[in-house]
C-alpha cells in the first residue's frame, strides 16, 4: 500500500496518519476479582476457576485483574442466549 503513494501524497499520508494517533481510544477499567465477581453475579471462588476463561490478566500469582469490557461482553452475550 504504501509502495502505491506518490511523493506528492505523502505529507497528506502523514497527516492522515497523525490525526489518528491524536484520537483519545476508550479506556478500559481493568477489575479486581471482588469487583469482577460483583459484576458478574458470582463469588471470587467462581471467578477465580474460571479466570482463564474470563481474560485474564495475570499481574502476579496472587494479583489478578480482569477487562472490564470483556466481562461485559461475556455478560451481554450470556443475555443473548437467554
Amino acid at each position: 500500500m504504501l509502495d502505491s503513494i506518490t511523493t506528492e501524497q505523502v505529507p497528506a499520508a502523514i497527516t492522515r496518519l497523525s490525526a489518528r494517533l491524536l484520537v483519545p481510544q476508550p479506556v478500559d477499567d481493568l477489575l479486581s476479582v471482588a469487583e469482577a465477581a460483583k459484576l458478574l453475579r458470582k463469588t471470587p471462588r467462581w471467578v477465580l476457576a474460571h479466570a482463564d476463561d474470563l481474560g485474564v490478566s495475570r499481574l502476579s500469582r496472587k494479583n489478578l485483574l480482569f477487562s472490564k469490557r470483556t466481562l461485559l461482553a461475556r455478560v451481554a452475550r450470556k443475555a443473548r442466549r437467554s
